[in-house]
């Protein structure tokens, strides 16, 4: 039986290189689902892309003589032509270079900041290039990153934060009347113990790379 409308989207893919298997794999994967609900008659959009932004990918274009522009047009086009080769039959491609893209991440985070629910701050911490995140002192392994293996870098910068922690009472509260809001039950569990553990306000901009949609609000900064 039919949902009527179905939307399924893969992660937009990180363009430091050219599409592999693991990209097909879930593109095919995703790509199997929105078939099936078309076939049972439901209204479907399957959505994929490509996340263009951010320190690695300008190093990548870097690496190539390149501009991030340039190599971002290159490699999302290896995409575009990877899921056309498998015949995947998605209903949109989204790039995060995009004007729409921009557009509606500048509108949305500009809502929230008149909302009160971001505010500047600066960030003191230990920073991996390759993850594009902080880590506590004590979660690195022999003072390296623990995904990459690679020193990292003491990073202090002023940036912009959202307010997350504000929502952590809102979110168990939600979590108790709707129960059925995440399922399975192992998923519910896993997102109510992360929420009690205490949610703790994130950096949402940088300052250190240009390589990002600007900050309406405030020049220098980039989501």
């Amino acid at each position: 039986m039919g949902v009527g409308r179905f939307y399924i989207t893969t992660p937009i893919y990180y363009v430091t290189d050219a599409p592999h298997v693991g990209h097909a794999y879930c593109t095919i994967n995703a790509d199997a689902m929105a078939r099936f609900h078309r076939l049972i008659g439901d209204q479907v959009l399957f959505l994929t892309g490509t996340d263009e932004h951010g320190q690695k990918v300008a190093e990548s274009a870097v690496e190539r003589g390149m501009t991030p522009k340039e190599w971002t047009d290159q490699t999302a086009q290896r995409y575009v032509d990877a899921w056309a080769l498998l015949d995947v039959a998605n209903d949109d491609f989204i790039r995060t270079t995009e004007d729409r893209h921009t557009r509606s991440v500048q509108a949305f985070l500009s809502r929230i900041y008149d909302n009160g629910f971001i505010y500047k701050d600066t960030y003191r911490g230990l920073y991996c290039v390759a993850c594009e995140d902080y880590y506590t002192a004590e979660a690195l392994v022999n003072g390296n990153c623990p995904v990459h293996k690679k020193p990292v870098i003491e990073m202090e910068e002023e940036n912009w934060f959202f307010k997350l922690s504000a929502f952590q009472d809102r979110l168990l509260d939600l979590y108790e009347s709707h129960p059925k809001f995440t399922t399975p039950d192992t998923k519910r569990n896993e997102a109510l113990s992360f929420i009690k553990s205490g949610l703790r306000d994130i950096s949402i901009t940088r300052t250190s790379i240009d390589w990002g949609i600007p900050v309406p609000w405030d020049e220098g900064h980039v989501f």
